[in-house]
């Protein structure tokens, strides 16, 4: 109903186009009243000066809306017609009591008409643009002939049967038919807009429909005696089927004007008795014209719904198009449930995040979370066996309608990282309060002997220095496994033939105190900052985690397995991991519970996992079968491999390449940490 509503098809008359009607008005107001007392005088058989009323207050609210002192206006322009009419009707024989009557009756239709009809459609556009206007309108002119026909003399006598004038019931049927005819045409042809109808008229139909009403107005006049006015009800049908509304209206108002000046002027003539069957055509010509308004305007509606409900078809259809593709592409999972829990809808993502089988089940967990909807809340999800299969998922639920039913929508997101990253800052906190303000309390205490003993003992102070500069060491080898780690994490990757030898053998060279057996001969496309990392952590691991007393000793081999990837195996003769604990250990600030008598930050570990993630590899650890130690395997792709290189790195978020390159800076400043 809002699109038959809204629906507006007819011109907004400006200010020069209603001066003009208003002019015309007024100059056919007194000619009205002459012909229609020149047709007959005793028997009304036009009512022209009622249609030329109606108009005109039409075209007065009409042009008064939007102002004040509308109806001021409209009362202004009845008082005017009264003006014009009443020297007129003297002038043309009627007595003073005939023409006060004959005014105060035309008001009283035209005005109870124009206020039932703007009541009745509400709005003040009064032109006819619905089927039901045009009935409205002609239930409003009859309930205006009707209010009025008591101001006729013998008016009141004949509505209640107490007597019968062939005069009142001429202006009863004549005054409503003609009012009506009149008022729905004009209306129509002034403000409608006729390009603007649903179905466009075609000119071969209008002359085909005019020869058709030709030859029934031909044999209702040729035979007035057999009363044939009825055979122009079957144009009025087939004019409605084929013409928009203002072609119709026109089509009818010719129609109807030449039907009633031909029997006015049989009447005039004599060559036609006055009797109602003449009162009855007239009648006749009103159900002409409704008929014809009423289909043309059904036709006209229905066309233009039609378009509308395309219009609308299309634009749901690019309206879902649009949110099928929005929907797609966000990472958020979405999914669609009914109130049992059952998925109706779900992007891509909601697979991918939950998995095939999990997506129809796991939705009905969620909706008995706490609270009333909408809720949100977090949880954590095990979606298969091991360590990177469990997730934590934020998920907000609201209340929705969903074809006609009543629905929930899911919004569920993987927080996993974000969690990790609020642990991993809590840990950074926890150990920058704690192993960092050690070495700096080291450094302010060896600092203070050192600047009480300067100058009298050279060996204390000396020694004082050297531990200053230890926790200080200790210091920025925290700082660096951080800033490593974060660069490690965020920073851009940018692989290369990088061979492992020559990488391994510069980082035993600042591991005196070690023996190394290097078996590698393979080369792997990596970033070579974040390998040397790699390496220099696990080498440099395999040497501290040795027990006190004992030389490190350290073997490095690789080999290229079946999928093209080179496997990395560190093996030392250390304290080894605890068992229990090979997953633990790769946790940032987590460390082994046998090495809390080694100074360390726990980032080593968990940044060689970071690096050899952001390769697309793996790596684990696990205690040395062939005797002490540990044995930490790592996968990294070959040379050959540069696609899956580059899969895995454009996985990982990037930042600014500088971010990476800060290790070198940070190893060529200290090259002992």
């Amino acid at each position: 109903m809002e699109a038959v509503t809204a629906w507006r098809p007819s011109r907004r008359l400006s200010v020069h186009a209603l001066w003009a009607l208003w002019t015309t008005c007024l100059l056919a107001t007194p000619l009205t009243h002459v012909v229609q007392q020149a047709a007959l005088p005793d028997v009304v058989i036009l009512r022209l000066s009622s249609v030329v009323a109606f108009v005109w207050l039409v075209l007065v609210w009409v042009w008064a809306t939007g102002r004040p002192g509308r109806l001021l206006r409209v009362a202004a322009t009845a008082l005017l017609w009264a003006a014009l009419s009443v020297p007129t009707l003297l002038l043309v024989g009627l007595s003073l009591e005939q023409t006060a009557r004959e005014c105060a009756a035309t008001l009283v239709q035209v005005v109870v008409a124009l206020a039932c009809y703007r009541w009745r459609i509400g709005d003040d556009n009064l032109a006819p643009h619905r089927p039901g206007d045009v009935a409205a309108l002609f239930v409003s002119t009859l309930l205006g002939t009707v209010a009025a026909t008591p101001l006729l003399p013998g008016g009141t006598a004949v509505l209640t049967g107490q007597a019968q004038s062939l005069s009142v019931a001429s202006w009863l049927l004549t005054g409503a038919s003609h009012t009506f005819i009149g008022a729905a045409c004009l209306l129509l042809l002034v403000q409608r807009r006729p390009r603007a109808e649903a179905v466009p008229t075609r000119l071969p139909d209008v002359y085909l429909l005019l020869l058709a009403t030709g030859a029934a107005v031909a044999l209702e006049v040729s035979f007035p005696a057999l009363s044939l006015s009825w055979l122009v009800l079957l144009p009025a049908v087939w004019a409605g089927l084929l013409m928009g509304p203002w072609a119709t209206a026109a089509y009818s108002l010719v129609t109807a004007v030449t039907v009633l000046a031909a029997t006015s002027a049989q009447v005039a003539l004599g060559m036609r008795p006055l009797d109602l069957d003449l009162l009855l055509d007239n009648c006749l010509m009103a159900a002409f014209v409704l008929v014809a308004l009423l289909l043309s305007q059904v036709r006209d509606q229905r066309a233009h719904l039609s378009h509308e409900v395309v219009r609308r078809r299309q634009e749901a259809v690019d309206q879902a198009g649009l949110l099928e593709t929005l929907l797609d592409s966000i990472d958020e999972a979405l999914v669609l449930v009914d109130p049992s829990g059952r998925v109706q809808l779900h992007n891509p993502a909601a697979a991918r995040l939950l998995g095939d089988e999990r997506l129809l089940s796991e939705p009905r967990k969620w909706l008995r979370g706490p609270g009333e909807l909408p809720i949100r809340f977090s949880y954590t999800f095990h979606r298969g066996p091991g360590d990177d299969a469990t997730r934590i998922l934020a998920v907000q639920l609201a209340a929705v309608q969903y074809a006609g039913a009543d629905g929930v929508v899911a919004v569920a997101r993987d927080v996993t990282h974000e969690h990790r990253r609020i642990e991993e800052l809590a840990s950074f906190a926890a150990v920058a309060a704690h192993d960092l303000k050690s070495p700096l309390a080291a450094v302010q205490g060896w600092l203070e002997v050192a600047e009480e003993v300067v100058g009298t003992d050279h060996v204390r102070t000396r020694h004082a220095v050297r531990r200053g500069r230890s926790a200080a060491r200790r210091m920025v080898a925290e700082i660096d496994d951080w800033l490593a780690y974060t660069v490690a994490r965020e920073g851009e990757l940018h692989p290369e033939r990088v061979a492992l030898e020559p990488v391994l053998h510069e980082i035993a060279a600042s591991h005196q105190d070690a023996d190394f057996r290097f078996e590698v001969e393979h080369v792997v496309l990596a970033d070579r900052v974040l390998l040397r990392h790699l390496l220099s952590n696990l080498v440099g691991n395999a040497v501290k985690y040795t027990r006190a007393g004992e030389r490190a000793s350290v073997h490095v081999s690789s080999s290229l397995d079946d999928s093209g990837w080179v496997r990395l195996l560190v093996v030392d003769a250390g304290i080894g991991i605890p068992a229990g604990e090979e997953l633990a250990v790769f946790e940032p600030f987590r460390r082994a519970s046998t090495v809390d008598s080694y100074q360390g930050s726990g980032l080593g570990l968990a940044l060689c996992k970071r690096i050899v993630r952001r390769h697309g590899g793996s790596i684990s650890a696990r205690r040395n079968d062939s005797g002490p130690g540990t044995e930490i395997a790592v996968t990294l792709p070959a040379d050959r491999t540069q696609a899956v290189v580059a899969e895995a790195a454009a996985a990982e978020p990037a930042e600014e390449s500088e971010q990476v390159r800060q290790l070198e800076e940070l190893e060529r400043e200290n090259p002992g940490a």
